[in-house]
């Protein structure tokens, strides 16, 4: 989840990389994603229209142009920026002008250090490619019983599988034992592989130590276990970041077909006296329009179809604003009710407590070494003519590894594999790197990109005067709590309601608290007490201190470094929003295509299913059209 390269030092030189990347030959094209329209007109009509240009929305919306419709892609943010091409600048796209950074409403039992008055941040991509453009580019799949165990007829692992399968270029099969091979495709449009070498010693000390607790080195999770520790393949070719942006709306057949209107916010479907959808209304700004504050807004028509793809959060507030959720919050802001769905319940996201590891230093330059700075910007000159070097790493994140912490003997210090459970893995271990005396001196900068108060900040700038850290996020990959979207009102430019509700399960706390002992046995290997580590005892107020209640200080720690992954599912969910051919239930012509479909999160990061979805949707549609 985050990986703290000194992305600082990016941005410091990040400018000066923009000025150079358009003279270096093999550069980044960042116009590759064009318009073609000139403008949109208003009462205009296409086949179908899809909105949300993310991990669903660019499947669908290319494969529906290259079976021949004319299809327009609505986008409510703009290009990706230079910075989200580059693997080792991820951490910089947090916070920044294409992430949403949608405000969440606390419920005082997690994120209790977060800045903003214990609201937990949630990030969320804003441009073409969405949150693909803005992740950390790990591609795993998930386990197939999150399918199977779904009971949803068509949603079985054999049903999804093809799927996956079908998008995915696998560039390192070579790489890989032959018996990975079946798992496998090489030809999909999305190219995938192995990162370039972080050239952090970590990156093998955490894999051999986590050896050393008997959890099995596993080289391909997405082939027949997902169990052990791995050096997993991402979402990366040729040093560049492969966002949907870049994997399909590049292709030459997309690019002469589909229509993309960037800038452009859906504001709501248009249903007629049958409730069924015949387009959608949008907001549309231009650049050349008194600096981009004129809008303009418009309604748009569909001869066949819209898809909404615009995410867990963006797809059931577009859904309320069209008449279509629960009757009574509609009623009580004075929406027509259209179909009366549960539309915004069930928000399960994956939640971890970010821990930090403190050990003896690596390099230990400070940041604001003018030599750093200018090394940095070697290596951006260097990514920016060969796409190598070392910002064509995410540095430590590929080291993971996925476990059953309730197949784990606390007590022998190692992973068993006692019943068939044991194949489901409940925690992800993610791992990033920072040096020492790397944050003192950007305090208030760490502060607005990982959103936590400053005393908590200033506690890791204390601890990394003389130490390097890793930052490690066990992340709980089945969480039990739910949260809620709802409106805030009628105006379709306000944030909606976001309630995570981290953490009001106390099941979510148990997971934590296994995960964290996990930790405590790693920092303890032969690997780690070489280099004097330990986990990092931060100071919160109302915790008891660590020697004298143990359970008691890691509880409250839980509920005070809380974090999202951001990798929130399940808003309009199949079987009680959408049936299951991702159809709106009640309203003719409407589908659903991104991760709000899915009514439990699979145990992996969540492209991988979002582009499936996107996949999928074409298809259910291109079969009804041919059945007709």
């Amino acid at each position: 989840m985050l990986n703290l390269l000194p992305w600082f030092l990016l941005a410091l030189v990040g400018d000066s990389l923009a000025l150079v990347a358009t003279a270096l030959p093999g550069s980044v094209n960042l116009k590759d994603y064009e318009l073609k329209h000139s403008f949109l007109i208003d009462g205009q009509e296409f086949d179908y229209i899809v909105v949300g240009a993310g991990g669903g929305g660019i499947p669908a919306a290319s494969r529906l142009a290259m079976a021949g419709h004319d299809v327009l892609l609505v986008e409510a943010g703009d290009d990706p920026n230079l910075l989200s091409d580059i693997p080792g600048g991820a951490m910089a796209l947090l916070g920044s002008n294409i992430d949403w950074q949608y405000p969440t409403i606390p419920n005082n039992v997690s994120c209790l250090s977060a800045r903003d008055n214990n609201a937990c941040r949630f990030s969320r991509g804003k441009c073409l490619g969405g949150s693909t453009s803005i992740n950390y580019m790990m591609y795993t799949r998930g386990n197939p019983r999150d399918y199977d165990d779904l009971g949803i007829d068509g949603w079985a692992w054999k049903d999804v599988k093809p799927y996956f399968l079908k998008y995915e270029g696998l560039q390192d099969l070579d790489e890989l034992p032959p018996t990975s091979i079946p798992y496998h495709n090489t030809n999909g449009t999305m190219k995938v592989g192995f990162f370039v070498d972080s050239e952090n010693s970590w990156h093998s000390r955490i894999i051999k130590s986590l050896q050393l607790l008997d959890i099995p080195f596993n080289p391909d999770v997405n082939a027949e276990s997902q169990i052990g520790v791995t050096q997993v393949v991402g979402y990366v070719h040729k040093g560049v970041r492969m966002s949907t942006a870049r994997g399909y709306l590049t292709r030459k057949d997309v690019k002469k077909v589909l229509k993309v209107a960037k800038r452009t916010r859906c504001t709501s479907v248009i249903l007629d006296e049958n409730n069924s959808a015949t387009g959608i209304t949008v907001i549309t700004q231009n650049k050349l329009d008194l600096l981009g504050l004129v809008k303009k807004e418009l309604s748009l028509y569909a001869r066949k179809e819209v898809i909404l793809s615009a995410g867990a959060i963006g797809t059931p507030q577009i859904l309320m604003l069209s008449g279509i959720g629960h009757a009574a919050h509609l009623k009580s802001l004075g929406i027509p009710v259209r179909v009366d769905l549960p539309v915004g319940d069930n928000m399960s996201d994956h939640v971890l407590p970010l821990c930090i590891i403190q050990a003896d230093p690596g390099l230990g330059i400070p940041v604001l070494n003018p030599f750093v700075i200018g090394t940095k910007g070697v290596q951006g000159v260097q990514w920016l003519a060969t796409k190598d070097g070392p910002l064509a790493s995410n540095g430590l994140t590929d080291a993971t590894a996925l476990i059953n912490t309730k197949c784990y003997d606390f007590e022998q210090r190692k992973l068993t594999h006692n019943s068939s459970d044991c194949e489901l893995p409940s925690l992800q271990i993610i791992n990033a790197f920072i040096d020492r005396n790397l944050l003192q001196s950007i305090e208030l900068v760490v502060q607005q990109s990982i959103g936590l108060k400053l005393d908590v900040v200033r506690q890791l700038s204390a601890a990394n005067v003389h130490k390097a850290l890793l930052v490690v996020s066990p992340v709980v990959l089945r969480p039990s709590s739910r949260g809620t979207i709802r409106l805030k009102s009628t105006d379709p430019t306000d944030d909606p309601a976001i309630f995570p509700n981290y953490l009001s399960d106390e099941r979510d706390i148990e997971e934590m608290l296994r995960s964290i002992t996990i930790l405590e046995h790693l920092a303890e290997t032969p690997e780690y007490k070489a280099h004097n580590a330990s986990l990092l005892h931060l100071k919160f107020d109302g915790c008891p201190e660590y020697e004298d209640d143990r359970e008691g200080y890691w509880t409250c720690y839980c509920r005070h470094m809380t974090y999202s992954v951001f990798h929130a599912v399940g808003t309009a969910r199949l079987g009680a929003v959408l049936d299951e051919q991702l159809r709106v239930r009640g309203v003719e012509r409407l589908r659903v295509a991104d991760l709000s479909a899915l009514p439990e999160l699979p145990r992996a990061n969540t492209a991988a299913s979002a582009i499936a979805i996107g996949e999928r949707v074409a298809d259910f549609i291109l079969n009804s059209e041919e059945e007709k």
